[in-house]
């Protein structure tokens, strides 16, 4: 991250300067591109397909039970489940087709990606939350400007 930080700073320098965490701080998207893109938290979702499916109860329920017995029986079970098999199969359904369209998070992912920011915020020095998109998924870093410590140990 140390060679992008120039790319990072201004952006970090305007987290810094907020008097108290809310949805509009900022942080950074780095594209598959490799294009970095300040937008807030609130603003996360338009640079991220983002699928609601993937966090119905009855997906989060099947990809619990898949690890458990297996996705041929979870599938099997929540699909003849009087109560819920229906929706299951219209949830399941919608959630394939936001993978197919390019989804890389759910919703819970936006939700768990706020608290992380939350994390960095609430640090000294406040760190900005980093998104860097790849082609199926997302990784979320917390990332505080190098320390001359960091800087020496890597150019001695």
């Amino acid at each position: 991250m140390k060679s992008n930080w120039s790319e990072i700073e201004r952006h970090w320098e305007r987290l810094r300067d907020k008097s108290g965490f809310d949805l509009s701080i900022p942080c950074v998207v780095i594209t598959q591109e490799v294009e970095v893109m300040e937008t807030t938290l609130s603003g996360l979702s338009n640079h991220l397909k983002v699928s609601a499916a993937m966090s119905s109860p009855q997906v989060k329920r099947y990809l619990k039970l898949t690890n458990e017995i297996g996705a041929v029986n979870a599938m099997n079970s929540l699909l003849m489940d009087e109560d819920g098999g229906e929706e299951f199969a219209l949830q399941w359904s919608e959630a394939k087709k936001d993978l197919e369209a390019g989804a890389i998070a759910s919703v819970d992912d936006l939700v768990a990606a706020v608290e992380t920011a939350r994390k960095g915020f609430n640090t000294y020095p406040r760190k900005i939350m980093v998104v860097q998109v790849n082609q199926r998924d997302c990784d979320i870093l917390l990332v505080a400007p190098p320390t001359d410590q960091w800087s020496n140990d890597l150019h001695p």
